[in-house]
């Protein structure tokens, strides 16, 4: 008997079980860990059953690499769960995307690898649109509150949020990398970097109006 085929959602959630299994494989003992062969032991399947899914390791990773943004989309998209004032959401993600970077330093390192001689990453819209949409979340917040005038922005929400999350992972790479001296600390240094940012992307009120810098 002919198998029957597997309707969108089926296969979208077989993908799931795989990228979970991945994950799982991947944080227990590495990236060089992670094979077709490892990933169905772990899902007591044989090893070219999530070929169907994948078409290759490449694949598989550039889709546990936007598993990853969309994790760190949603640890922000929780953090604001009902914070109001555009400073406390400011501290609000930069917080989440912290403490979701420093519980899971696997994982969040997998957002910024890049596969060695490919080009998937620019070709996989699925990684594409994870990156893009994890990063509005900071976007939008910065946006929401120009557009409540809580804050007069010198440059557009985008730069601002490119420089929230500069900041962010600057302070996640020195944690991780245990390069804090005298005391300080991913927790001490947060308000502070929230402090700096807003100096920086604020407009200065006596600083003549002109077209503001990253802007259209």
């Amino acid at each position: 008997m002919a198998r029957q085929a597997m309707t969108e959602a089926q296969v979208q959630a077989r993908r799931e079980q795989i990228l979970d299994a991945t994950m799982a494989v991947f944080e227990a003992d590495g990236l060089e860990a992670v094979s077709f062969r490892r990933v169905a032991a772990h899902l007591g399947c044989s090893y070219s059953a999530p070929y169907r899914y994948f078409a290759s390791k490449d694949e598989l990773l550039t889709a546990l690499r936007a598993r990853a943004f969309r994790w760190m989309e949603q640890a922000m998209l929780e953090a604001l769960a009902g914070v109001t004032g555009f400073r406390a959401r400011l501290a609000a993600l930069s917080r989440a995307f912290i403490d979701a970077a420093l519980s899971h330093p696997q994982r969040y390192a997998l957002m910024f690898f890049e596969l060695p001689d490919s080009d998937l990453a620019q070709r996989s819209l699925e990684l594409v649109a994870a990156k893009r949409d994890s990063l509005d979340v900071c976007t939008q917040v910065i946006a929401q509150g120009e557009a409540a005038g809580e804050v007069v922005l010198d440059c557009d929400p985008l730069t601002a949020s490119h420089l929230l999350w500069a900041g962010a992972h600057g302070i996640v790479s020195l944690q991780i990398a245990g390069q804090f001296v005298m005391g300080r600390s991913a927790e001490a240094l947060v308000p502070t970097m929230i402090q700096a940012l807003m100096r920086g992307i604020e407009r200065d009120a006596d600083r003549e109006v002109g077209a503001r810098p990253g802007g259209p």
